[in-house]
């Protein structure tokens, strides 16, 4: 990834952060354009085999399990889970590795995952053994196991779907360059989810100024102050006065969008923590725009920007530590493919 600044001290580090992800790829779930050679980057390797045999090793060591064999057909399989409710011990282990001190308390951060999955399921992928691929939901992502066989001692061995890419787009993907097209998810990006403010914009309001199947790059922005609001319907407007002065400092080359100073600042805590961020939300798929949201009942105004895997907020009311959240993602897309149909 090519990071245009203007402030050096913040941009420094991402790309350290960029040099440690050059190996990392996802095309187990989707796959964006490479940038111009000879850029410093963060780019989706050539191959999976190659993948495999660069990519840094994630500090989780879980071990092997046995999973049940399953075939696309009328009947669902039945699918084990362990007494915290995880259908594999890296599934757990990779959710301890970030969330377990949170729900025990030893730490007050943002959810990375989610207090616990809410389900577990075999969902078609061509390349999976069987036709089919083990995933299991959280309120902010879903966690997939492609080859079980795989080496389980691998960052990649469990992927992180490009949920809100799909939402998006309106297709769900089920192989390598294989997807079943839905209608973009009516559901909204940010906010209580059965209450919504009725100026929330929804995942499908980005459809046209996104880049879920490529294209809408915008222009470098540097510097600037974010200011721009989105509402439900897809329209934009100038904020006379944001909530918070949010500044641009950084722009990714790949898929063309400008990165706020409140989310690169968060990356650089992501890196603390020992995780790559590009395996935590993918590339930018849009820009950053204040959204007016309701959460409890109470109508704020939060930033918000789409990312291939998640979506990240920021709610300067809310309390340090948690001010910067993933959204429900994993519980949107659940109930755009499942229950919206």
């Amino acid at each position: 990834m090519k990071w245009e600044h203007r402030t050096q001290r913040r941009a420094r580090p991402l790309l350290a952060v960029a040099g440690l992800l050059l190996a990392a790829a996802s095309a187990a779930c989707g796959a964006a354009p490479a940038p111009p050679a000879g850029v410093p980057t963060l780019t989706v390797g050539p191959s999976p085999a190659a993948r495999a045999a660069t990519a840094t090793p994630t500090a989780v060591a879980p071990t092997p399990a046995a999973i049940p064999s399953a075939t696309p057909g009328p009947a669902t399989p039945t699918i084990p889970t362990d007494a915290q409710g995880f259908a594999d011990p890296t599934f757990r282990k990779l959710w301890e590795a970030s969330d377990r001190d949170i729900a025990t308390g030893r730490v007050s951060r943002s959810w990375l995952w989610g207090p616990q999955p809410f389900a577990v399921k075999y969902e078609p992928y061509a390349q999976a053994p069987g036709g089919v691929r083990l995933v299991q939901y959280y309120d902010k992502s879903r966690m997939e196991i492609n080859d079980p066989k795989g080496d389980r001692a691998n960052q990649w061995f469990v992927t992180n779907g490009l949920l809100t890419s799909e939402m998006v787009a309106g297709r769900v993907q089920v192989g390598q360059d294989i997807f079943d097209n839905l209608e973009p998810a009516q559901v909204p990006v940010t906010g209580d989810l059965e209450s919504p403010d009725p100026q929330t914009p929804r995942y499908a309001d980005y459809t046209a100024i996104a880049s879920a199947r490529g294209g809408n790059r915008a222009p470098r922005q540097v510097g600037a102050a974010v200011t721009t609001r989105l509402a439900r319907g897809g329209a934009t407007e100038q904020v006379g006065k944001p909530p918070v002065a949010v500044k641009v400092t950084a722009y990714d080359d790949t898929l063309g969008h400008n990165l706020p100073d409140v989310f690169v600042d968060y990356f650089q805590g992501l890196k603390g923590q020992g995780l790559d961020w590009l395996f935590v939300t993918g590339y930018p798929i849009s820009e950053p725009y204040w959204v007016t949201g309701r959460f409890g009942g109470e109508t704020q105004t939060v930033l918000v920007q789409l990312f291939e895997r998640r979506a990240l907020t920021y709610n300067p009311r809310n309390k340090e530590g948690r001010q910067i959240e993933f959204a429900n993602i994993g519980l949107h897309y659940y109930r755009w493919r499942y229950h919206d149909r």
